[in-house]
């Protein structure tokens, strides 16, 4: 961790960012939190710029400075400067936090000072202990956010209105969460909301595909993590999802499409050019590198929701000393808090272990997550994607074709089941199933039966 200077000096720096984090930073600080006398003034002249519906940055801490001054010119020279590499190593919440707690032992550090230089005088040892303890909670409290706690009054009527907005959604036939493209699967969760949400399943069943084919029905602007694929792989995946089976995906990857197909592929392609998503394309994505994209991209209304692919190839920076389960577990730990925090749809990809292949049925069950640690825990929802054509199942003696089931072993805001529909050949286009339009989910009951087997 870098010393509490850089630190205060840091969070200046980036409040002066054209990202406007300062609208994220400056609610959180207040004077008592800085021992570097210039990031104070800094900070001080920030919030009087802020106060005149002004954005800071460092032609108007220079004008401000200059106007009243307490900033030089080469003072804001100066603050240009800082910490331009302390924001990889930690999240912008840690750096607050820092600075509250250091602020606190200082604050402890006095009291206690002050308290025993007066244990001579006449007065009891109670009540000097009265008097230290009544300063300490008031410490805690004023260290303490007082936007987190809710009456219970204003969260009913939150709750209440809330209800009315879904209820209009759903006289008008939409789904009071983002619109995932399938009628089953939108009855079944009435869409994809504000949660964490791991979807998993073993290679080739088509966790990309699906994710990018969710992405594209959302019809939101959102962000897609993208980890493992190239860019092109990516691209020509949302080509083949457009074209509706009209490009063979095989001479689109070797670059000789027909006349026909060449058509289709600048119609294709135009639509892709006006999907609303941002594509984060980085190998080796930091989850507090994650978090802050997201932050930033929430605050421009350009991230309605998150995917990431996959979990786990995603690191933590500066994790030290644990095993990759600790890791990922500490990972599941920040993305859920980051989804909280942020309100939107957060959907992480996740890898299952080689246990679903000893299984007959290939049914994936929560202990498949690879180093799960939290995972379960942290999820919301968590659904397995299973295609048993692809390990050559049946069904009643008849064989599974282009079937996909959805199968929900935790589901926080509804019953956990399950819910079938259709791919094609190359599981760039998905469908409900013809004989069960809109209802193609089975809910797990405690007295259902499925294959025989009570639930």
């Amino acid at each position: 961790m870098n010393s509490l200077p850089k630190v205060e000096q840091a969070l200046i720096n980036l409040c002066l960012s054209p990202d406007e984090h300062y609208k994220e930073i400056i609610p959180q600080l207040t004077e008592v939190l800085f021992t570097d006398d210039l990031a104070l003034r800094a900070y001080k002249l920030i919030k009087s710029i802020m106060s005149d519906n002004i954005k800071p940055n460092l032609v108007t801490l220079n004008q401000y400075g200059r106007a009243d001054k307490t900033i030089t010119a080469a003072e804001v020279a100066k603050i240009s400067a800082w910490g331009s590499d302390l924001w990889y190593n930690e999240p912008i919440n840690d750096y607050i936090a820092l600075l509250k707690d250091e602020h606190i032992k200082r604050s402890i550090t006095s009291i206690m000072a002050q308290n025993a230089l007066g244990l001579s005088e006449p007065r009891g040892g109670a009540t000097t202990a009265t008097e230290i303890i009544k300063k300490l909670n008031s410490l805690l409290e004023d260290g303490s956010p007082k936007d987190s706690i809710i009456e219970a009054m204003a969260l009913a009527s939150d709750e209440r209105d809330a209800y009315y907005r879904r209820s209009a959604l759903h006289l008008s036939g939409k789904t009071s969460g983002l619109n995932t493209g399938l009628k089953a699967l939108n009855k079944f969760t009435g869409g994809f909301h504000p949660e964490l949400i791991i979807l998993a399943g073993r290679p080739s069943m088509g966790k990309t595909a699906l994710a990018l084919y969710h992405a594209v029905e959302f019809n939101e602007p959102g962000i897609y993590f993208n980890l493992e694929m190239n860019k092109s792989q990516l691209c020509q995946r949302l080509i083949l999802q457009h074209a509706n089976d009209k490009i063979n995906s095989a001479r689109l990857r070797d670059g000789n499409l027909t006349q026909h197909e060449l058509y289709e592929f600048e119609r294709s392609i135009g639509a892709v050019e006006q999907l609303p998503i941002l594509i984060y394309d980085k190998a080796r994505c930091g989850v507090h590198e994650a978090v802050r994209v997201m932050r930033r991209e929430v605050r421009k209304n350009r991230c309605k929701w998150a995917i990431i692919d996959y979990l786990q190839l995603m690191t933590i920076e500066g994790f030290k000393g644990g095993s990759r389960e600790l890791e990922v577990a500490e990972i599941s730990r920040t993305l859920k808090a980051a989804q909280k925090e942020l309100n939107i749809p957060v959907i992480a990809l996740a890898q299952l272990s080689r246990q679903v292949e000893q299984r007959a049925d290939k049914r994936p069950i929560l202990s498949d997550l690879r180093e799960s640690g939290s995972i379960e825990q942290d999820a919301d929802t968590v659904i397995f994607i299973w295609r048993p054509a692809y390990y050559g199942l049946s069904e009643n003696g008849i064989e599974y074709t282009n079937d996909v089931f959805y199968l929900f072993e935790k589901h926080r805001q509804g019953a956990t089941g399950e819910v079938r529909f259709k791919h094609n050949e190359t599981l760039t286009i998905f469908t409900d199933a013809a004989s069960e339009q809109g209802s193609t989910f089975l809910p797990l009951a405690p007295n259902y039966e499925f294959n025989g087997s009570p639930f």
